[in-house]
């Protein structure tokens, strides 16, 4: 008997396609993310609080854009409603042109709600190329790709600004990653949802109801965790004021910085791909390896701002916030992928996204708020929060019981 292609295969050509998509987006606008919080600090000089503000309402009212692109990927062409937003990014790109903060902070939210927008159908159009007995592994090569696309977006930034480029200039820059991320989409063919299939039928008093308890507890802890799930631009301007403090000049403070940034996007890439090939069980590895080591590198960031460390010391710290990100990134999407019926699993994904960008609002907010008294209570409130969302989804294991594995399409 002819083995099947899917079983051959485990990253089809859309598959990868729909990673590279990912890759060249985050290629552009993570150099947006890290970069224009210092544009607003070092070269416009706005405060704290205003960085966490955009920020907040980049990702809080994102919540509202995931869940209606969820609906929307659900109702209409994943494909299409996926392109869409990814063709609204690159207004983001533009923020760096405006000396008005409130010009560049407008462009820079509209390029994020439009982010969120496409992620949701974004993910579900890949769960429905891919072999369910291979998702847990492309998840974790989407997020290495993803990742990776992160990496070489520090990387050209560091090298821009060493070299002298402004903060405009190496904003302008991302333009043409964004734009080859649209390309890799409308190369990708339609979703046709037969890769999908429905959860198993479960007895009601058994299976399914412990599905519905893990997703419902999924998505409280998400929320959770995303009100300590910050953008990784505040470690970046703890880095630049610590190194300022030394008396480093602004420019090589930003680079030194970024490259912190870096260190945090090359771990969780790394993550992605090892934690991918494993078998853990994902609500555990979500909780232990995720929620629960996110908030002790947390911790250790704001004890290393608190005694002035070096640099060496926060990129370490970077990478072990790096790794948890790796194993959420990984397993979250993968335990909707197991518990949510296909022809919802669009939706399924936008609530995962707005559950934790409505979290990401709060986040953004609070530490925003509390680097203006002091740094290191920022990250004591991060800590505290990932670490109730680790015990509360930790908890929810103790009650729930392992969905049983897709098979593969096509197998016997």
């Amino acid at each position: 008997m002819a083995t099947s292609p899917s079983r051959r295969e485990w990253l089809t050509r859309d598959a990868l396609l729909l990673s590279l998509s990912a890759c060249f987006a985050d290629t552009g606008y993570q150099a947006v993310a890290v970069v224009f919080p210092l544009f607003l600090v070092l070269e416009l000089h706005e405060s704290y609080l205003q960085v966490g503000l955009f920020l907040a309402l980049a990702y809080g009212i994102g919540s509202l854009f995931s869940f209606v692109g969820g609906r929307a990927g659900d109702r209409f062409n994943k494909k299409y409603v996926a392109l869409a937003g990814n063709l609204l990014i690159p207004l983001m790109s533009l923020s760096g042109l405006s000396t008005s903060v409130l010009v560049a902070g407008a462009l820079f939210i509209a390029g994020w709600w439009a982010r969120y927008s496409r992620t949701p159908a974004r993910r579900a159009w890949l769960v429905e190329v891919t072999d369910p007995a291979h998702r847990t592994k492309v998840f974790g090569f989407l997020h290495a790709l993803d990742v990776g696309g992160g990496v070489i977006a520090v990387t050209y930034s560091v090298i821009l600004l060493l070299l002298g480029f402004s903060y405009t200039v190496v904003l302008l820059v991302t333009i043409l990653p964004l734009l080859l991320s649209s390309l890799c989409l409308v190369l990708a063919k339609r979703p046709t949802g037969t890769m999908a299939p429905a959860p198993k039928e479960a007895p009601k008093d058994s299976a399914a109801g412990s599905s519905a308890l893990a997703y419902h507890a999924l998505l409280v802890s998400a929320t959770l965790f995303g009100f300590s799930f910050y953008s990784f631009a505040f470690p970046v301007l703890t880095v630049a004021a610590v190194q300022q403090a030394g008396s480093i000049a602004k420019a090589l403070s930003g680079a030194v910085a970024i490259i912190a940034f870096g260190v945090y996007l090359g771990v969780s890439a790394l993550a992605g791909i090892l934690l991918g090939r494993t078998h853990l069980r994902p609500i555990r590895a979500i909780w232990s390896i995720g929620y629960l080591l996110a908030a002790v590198a947390s911790l250790a960031i704001g004890a290393l701002y608190f005694v002035g460390a070096s640099p060496f010391l926060f990129y370490v710290a970077a990478g072990v916030l790096g790794f948890a990100t790796g194993s959420v990134e990984t397993f979250e999407p993968t335990m909707i992928s197991k518990i949510v019926a296909s022809r919802r699993l669009s939706e399924g994904m936008g609530w995962l996204s707005a559950t934790r960008a409505a979290g990401l609002f709060v986040a953004n907010l609070a530490l925003g708020f509390l680097f203006g008294i002091n740094q290191f209570y920022a990250y004591v409130y991060a800590f505290v929060t990932a670490l109730v969302a680790a015990l509360i989804l930790a908890w929810a294991e103790t009650r729930t019981r392992e969905v049983p594995e897709e098979p593969a399409a096509g197998r016997s």
